[in-house]
């Protein structure tokens, strides 16, 4: 199954850049956007990160990997972590399930549809009350090639 986790590819390529997550570290939109997020990137950052599943911090660039993980154990992971952030707690067990949903169909559809090794960012920002959240695409990981820190 293909999945996000954590790169240092194209990482201090695009302004703003962060990564305090582990390479090679599960990661996934579970970081909910709060209102000071604008579409051009500027605001806190939380609508640019990628939550690692572990360590529970940003950043701002995933690559795709074919992983050895089924849906039903990436729903645990996700799961575990959004009880340890607090996320699970602040809603009830039907949004929690929707959640998860949501972010099944997001994360792991459009990793599916894109190539092993192809980095993503993510711009995301609150907008009449919903939420919009999309993918950037910063290339494919290549070995070997500098890019900018």
């Amino acid at each position: 199954m293909k999945i996000f986790v954590s790169t240092q590819f194209t990482q201090g390529d695009s302004p703003g850049d962060f990564c305090f997550v582990p390479e090679g570290e599960v990661v996934g939109r579970y970081a909910f956007v709060c209102d000071l997020e604008k579409p051009d990137g500027s605001g806190c950052g939380c609508g640019q990160a990628f939550g690692g599943f572990d360590t529970h911090t940003g950043t701002t660039t995933a690559m795709v990997v074919e992983a050895n993980m089924t849906e039903l154990e990436w729903r645990a992971q996700l799961f575990q972590t959004l009880r340890d952030t607090g996320w699970a707690s602040a809603m009830s067990a039907t949004d929690l399930a929707e959640v998860v949903d949501d972010l099944v169909e997001h994360d792991l559809g459009v990793a599916a549809a894109l190539p092993v090794g192809r980095v993503v960012g993510r711009r995301a920002w609150n907008s009449r009350g919903a939420t919009v959240d999309h993918l950037t695409d910063r290339g494919p990981a290549v070995p070997g090639v500098q890019h900018a820190r």
